[in-house]
């Protein structure tokens, strides 16, 4: 009789805690002092400009003990309003980002709420706006709602920061594919006076092995290059830009920086290689793998 097997999905859930399980037992008992790479963007000191992106630790089990790794960030979520309770706390170096999901169904009200229990705990908050559930604010007509939504979230953390007495920098992520780079959001996200737009190269999920290879091809790591120069020059001066998506040795992680990012995530790496990634990529700062 054959053994009885997991389901894919999981499967897939099952190994994603035990690869975050992983990081935290690694950052835990670090003993070796990781890499200074230190960078300034969105108003904020990095320690390093390598970050880990959202989806990986959802709750913030390992949350800023990233630093111990080697990662200048992390970026939590991404949370419904309705999950903020599941929310950890943890104590490190890495700056702290809390990626918020933004769906038509969400009202304003409740984003606002999140926004005020979020600002304490984050260094930097994330608009999600390339979750599946926001793509009906994407859309041509929905433009006049999403820009009121963005304005009005963007006043909302203004008005913490004024309250509060410090700065918690507002992103937003976009979809950024070789045919359809959002040149058009980035401006809103300019004029509407955003900290940061981070391009998602390769939105997914999942993370597949598949995709994993397709990112070792150079014309694949060109074409973000190229998307990043162009993003960089609509973004201006001000406004950060981060960027994510098939970074896998210290050679992409450089080209992302020198075509114009100010920080780069991993995830994929980070599955594949294990926690010892950053600390890899920082150590041949010159571009080797």
């Amino acid at each position: 009789m054959a053994e009885p097997r997991l389901p894919d999905t999981a499967l897939h859930h099952l190994r994603e805690r035990l690869r975050l399980g992983l990081a935290c037992a690694a950052a835990r008992f670090a003993i070796v002092e990781p890499p200074s790479r230190p960078v300034e963007a969105m108003g904020l000191r990095f320690d390093t400009p390598l970050g880990i992106a959202a989806g990986f630790d959802r709750h913030g089990r390992l949350g800023r003990q990233a630093g111990s790794l080697g990662f200048g960030f992390i970026e939590v979520g991404s949370l419904h309003p309705a999950a903020l309770s599941d929310l950890r706390h943890s104590t490190g170096t890495a700056r702290l980002g809390i990626n918020l999901g933004l769906a038509p169904d969400i009202p304003e009200a409740e984003l606002h709420e999140a926004f005020a229990r979020l600002w304490p705990q984050a260094d930097y908050l994330m608009l999600n706006l390339i979750h599946p559930a926001c793509a009906p604010l994407l859309e041509p007509g929905a433009r006049p709602r999403l820009t009121r939504l963005l304005a009005s979230l963007r006043e909302r953390q203004q008005r913490l920061d004024q309250l509060g007495g410090r700065k918690v920098p507002l992103a937003a992520k976009l979809r950024c594919l070789p045919d359809d780079l959002p040149l058009d959001l980035t401006a809103l996200l300019r004029d509407l006076g955003f900290d940061a737009l981070l391009a998602a190269h390769d939105p997914g999920p999942p993370a597949t092995p598949r995709r994993y290879r397709h990112w070792q091809n150079p014309i694949a790591q060109a074409q973000a290059c190229i998307q990043t120069e162009r993003l960089r020059a609509h973004c201006g001066p001000r406004m950060a830009l981060l960027s994510v998506g098939g970074i896998q040795t210290a050679a992409h992680l450089n080209d992302r920086l020198n075509a114009g990012a100010d920080l780069v995530q991993v995830y994929g790496a980070l599955r594949e290689q294990g926690p010892e990634v950053a600390v890899g990529m920082l150590e041949n700062r010159n571009g080797g793998a």
